[in-house]
């Protein structure tokens, strides 16, 4: 009997324990907050801090902006024409040098010694194509006064042609080897810088050979080609067709070149959507040269009223890019997202082709926390930068001192 009252005593306890804490769940403390006023009871929405900005409408550049190779607009590897032994170089690796300046000098003697016999060849054939032309007048002479028979006036006309052809293939010979002389002096066929010398002093060089002898290279004026997505071409090409297209290319530590459109291609790349498009600048100073990547810029015209906003108020989702704009409601100010889109980039700032008329206020921080109609409490951008420093220095002081 003593266990029993002791089991009963116990369920009676657990039972008013679970009905305490039932009546405390149901209706609260009654110091506490309310279901209307207490956190993700239905109160009121708190306003979340955040930056905004005006959407303006003005005068944009319509730019292109791309990364840019850049290439020498004229690019000759120097080969020998000639066989023979290099005998002198005339200038140094990375030499700037003119059209026309001599560059190798190739040894001469071989063709030097081949023109003078064509030359003596010629001199005899010449003494026997008079000789032959002389023959020719007597039996002509001869045949007026029909002492002479036809077989030995036909006979005289063969051999005084064959004695003329053959001098005229010697003068064509002589020819071509002043020719080749010619060639054993190699001179620049471009001005610009050269190369890596390939083939020294003493080195036998023979025409034809796929190995050059040094490579020159263009670099004033220079090139820089780039590729455009095809979106671009009509309003490019419409460009090219008022006037020059001004290009700027830009290099880290460099002062900014500035070149105009030169060319672009007569096709568009089907498997990645875009057609290369060549600049040509002066390129002062050299500061381009062969073989690096630079950011370029072209600028197609201006459009006259532009509707852009802080490119920091672009979002991007999955229906798209989207900004928050700043309404009134309720008495309150609150948050409509708004989806846009965008054209091009300029600086700082985003050119809009749909999505805001323009003078609307934009969220451009703070964006993390907002959804459709949230309640915004704008700050002081002033504020905002200087409240950083101010946490830091705040924590500096309760840092203990030595």
């Amino acid at each position: 009997m003593a266990g029993l009252g002791k089991t009963l005593g116990g369920a009676v306890l657990i039972l008013g324990i679970g009905a305490a804490t039932i009546y405390y769940v149901q209706f609260g403390d009654s110091a506490g907050a309310t279901p209307a006023q207490g956190p993700g009871r239905g109160g009121p929405q708190r306003a979340l801090p955040v930056l905004v900005a005006q959407a303006e409408v003005g005068a944009q550049p319509i730019e292109i902006s791309a990364i840019g190779s850049v290439q020498a607009s004229e690019t000759v590897q120097v080969r020998s024409r000639v066989d023979g032994t290099i005998l002198e170089v005339h200038f140094k690796e990375g030499d700037r040098v003119n059209e026309g300046d001599l560059l190798f000098t190739i040894d001469p003697r071989g063709i030097q010694a081949d023109l003078k016999q064509a030359e003596a060849n010629l001199a005899r054939n010449k003494v026997a194509m008079g000789n032959s032309n002389r023959d020719l007048d007597r039996q002509n002479a001869l045949a007026a006064k029909n002492f002479a028979s036809q077989a030995a006036l036909d006979s005289a006309k063969s051999t005084a042609g064959q004695a003329m052809q053959t001098v005229r293939a010697m003068e064509a010979q002589i020819e071509a080897l002043k020719v080749q002389l010619g060639y054993t002096q190699i001179r620049a066929p471009i001005s610009g810088r050269t190369g890596q010398i390939l083939q020294t002093k003493g080195n036998i060089v023979r025409s034809g050979e796929a190995t050059g002898l040094v490579t020159i290279r263009k670099v004033n004026p220079i090139a820089v080609t780039f590729s455009v997505p095809q979106r671009h071409f009509p309003d490019l090409r419409a460009a090219l067709d008022a006037g020059a297209v001004p290009v700027r290319a830009t290099v880290a530590g460099q002062p900014a070149q500035t070149g105009k459109v030169a060319f672009f291609d007569n096709q568009i790349d089907s498997a990645t959507g875009t057609f290369s498009v060549k600049a040509q600048f002066d390129n002062e100073g050299d500061v381009l040269w062969p073989g690096m990547f630079v950011s370029v810029t072209a600028r197609l015209g201006t459009e006259a009223q532009a509707v852009s906003v802080p490119t920091a108020a672009i979002q991007t989702g999955q229906q798209g890019q989207y900004l928050f704009a700043v309404e009134e409601k309720d008495g309150a100010k609150a948050v409509k997202m708004t989806p846009v889109t965008t054209s091009r980039q300029q600086g700082d700032r985003t050119i809009l082709a749909s999505g805001l008329k323009g003078g609307e206020t934009v969220v451009i921080d703070g964006q993390l926390r907002l959804v459709d109609n949230s309640r915004i409490e704008v700050r002081d951008p002033a504020a905002a930068s200087g409240a950083a420093p101010a946490r830091q220095n705040q924590a500096q002081k309760r840092a203990p001192q030595g």
